[in-house]
């Protein structure tokens, strides 16, 4: 089993590798275009070459593919592009509001500045408009 094992941490690391190469060649328009894929193929092979404990028959069963690295990553895109679990994300970030302690915030304006919009917005509002003068 051990070198069944190792033949496929070998292939995980030369899809890798392969993939590499062709993000290589891409532009930067089309790396980010396929920022997705990217991060699913590497997020495959972190987890299959580091945190995975394989069973034999799942050796066996992905030693079947040329590229397992590419089968894996698919399914796991496949998950990932459903955004249905987004708002379990957002409800985090309105509920816990820790990210008022972790993210920069935008600059609160000074009540000065706040008084003088007030005042403009108040002074825009009591203008009549040509129209309304013209009743």
């Amino acid at each position: 089993m051990q070198d069944k094992l190792q033949e496929l941490l070998d292939r995980l690391d030369a899809n890798f590798s392969a993939f590499q190469t062709a993000w290589e060649a891409k532009s930067k328009t089309e790396l980010i275009g396929a920022s997705r894929e990217i991060t699913a193929i590497k997020d495959a092979h972190y987890y299959l070459t580091e945190s995975h404990g394989f069973e034999p028959e799942e050796i066996d069963y992905l030693l079947l593919f040329e590229n397992p690295l590419q089968v894996v990553a698919d399914k796991w895109l496949e998950r990932t592009e459903d955004l249905s679990d987004f708002s379990f994300a957002l409800d985090e970030v309105f509920d816990k509001q820790d990210a008022l302690r972790d993210y920069e915030q935008k600059e609160k304006p000074s009540v000065l500045e706040q008084l003088h919009h007030t005042t403009e917005t108040a002074g825009k509002a009591a203008r009549p408009t040509k129209e309304q003068e013209a009743r």
